[in-house]
């Protein structure tokens, strides 16, 4: 990346107060920048960092009191830390740019498969017959992809990902490494002392501009399909079982695990380590504290945590009641003895 401040401030449709000529090639933390690399304020916390910095071009919101920014370039911006993310898009653009659009001679591809205009398919790649990858996408090395998978244009899929049979993959999703989409939900049946597996037959459907983190499991439907809204961020280490239903634009934090058949709706935000039961029904515009054991129905627009499950007000309170419980236990004793000796 190579760009001048000037040039800089026109991306992000900001204020420069500064020079227009710095030559800016880089990115970084306002303890660590140099002249060369652009850094950002998001928190006023970080004032001090601000004022001591060496970078180039420092992002600020549009109301800050820049009178004490002596001789440092100052871009204003509506949001510091979206228009630091811009650039970063820029970079990360750059880099798979860079990467050549061939299929390398050691993917095992089947005849019948069909693969996209301009699309990389790195070393070692498994696709199976029938499947049909889109234009502009980038296979990594080591991936594993079943028959019959759909995968849309501009997708991401990172290295030792495993894509069973049958998936269908939207546009523009990014799919971190091993990451494994539609291997068997959890379906057993117990038949007099026996545990008997059910098959599962069904798929995984995933819609448009998902991401997918790490490591991170979305099972196969028992039969029609566990299904993934557009524009949903899922993290590290995330177990989706089989029949979920997620909608759109939510976001799932580490080690969240939603059970069996649980329908999530729009804009759902579940905080890390939380636990979800199945066959239950999330709203829209749900916030799901961390940590939280989801035993219930949660409606439209609720704020829940803890465990069990309560309104997030009242959960903060009995958490911080909880600390405090071996002082109350101790004070019940007091007051149980002076009881006794009366």
């Amino acid at each position: 990346m190579k760009l001048t401040a000037c040039e800089l401030a026109n991306i992000v449709a900001g204020q420069l107060i500064g020079k227009k000529d710095i030559l800016l090639t880089g990115l970084n933390s306002l303890s660590n920048a140099k002249e060369n690399e652009i850094s950002f304020l998001g928190n006023l916390k970080y004032l001090q960092d601000a004022l001591t910095t060496k970078a180039g071009v420092i992002f600020v919101a549009f109301d800050t009191d820049i009178s004490k920014f002596k001789d440092k370039n100052i871009i204003k911006v509506e949001n510091p830390q979206y228009s630091y993310s811009i650039v970063l898009s820029l970079i990360e653009k750059e880099r798979l740019n860079e990467i050549e659009t061939k299929i390398h001679s050691t993917a095992c591809i089947s005849n019948d498969s069909v693969i996209g205009i301009s699309a990389y398919i790195g070393q070692n790649v498994v696709v199976e017959s029938g499947t049909k990858i889109g234009n502009n996408a980038k296979i990594f090395p080591n991936v594993y992809i079943g028959k019959n998978v759909i995968i849309g244009d501009d997708c991401l899929i990172y290295p030792n990902v495993v894509i069973r049979e049958g998936t269908i993959i939207g546009n523009r999703v990014i799919i971190q490494p091993g990451a494994v989409i539609g291997g068997d939900g959890f379906g057993f049946a117990n038949i007099s002392g026996k545990i008997y597996k059910i098959p599962q037959i069904g798929y995984v459907k995933i819609g448009d501009d998902v991401e997918i983190g790490a490591n991170t499991t979305i099972d196969r439907a028992t039969f029609d399909s566990t299904k993934i809204g557009n524009g949903t961020k899922i993290d590290n280490l995330v177990q989706i079982a089989h029949n979920v239903e997620i909608g759109e634009d939510c976001i799932i934090v580490a080690q969240v695990g939603i059970a069996g058949s649980t329908h999530i709706g729009n804009n759902v935000t579940i905080a890390g380590q939380t636990g979800l039961g199945g066959h239950l029904k999330i709203g829209n515009n749900v916030t799901i504290a961390s940590q939280s054991g989801i035993s219930g129905n949660v409606k439209d627009g609720q704020q829940v945590g803890g465990n069990p499950m309560a309104p997030l007000n009242q959960s903060i309170k009995i958490r911080a009641l909880i600390r405090k419980l071996p002082e109350i236990y101790n004070d019940l004793k007091k007051i149980k003895k002076d009881l006794e000796d009366k």
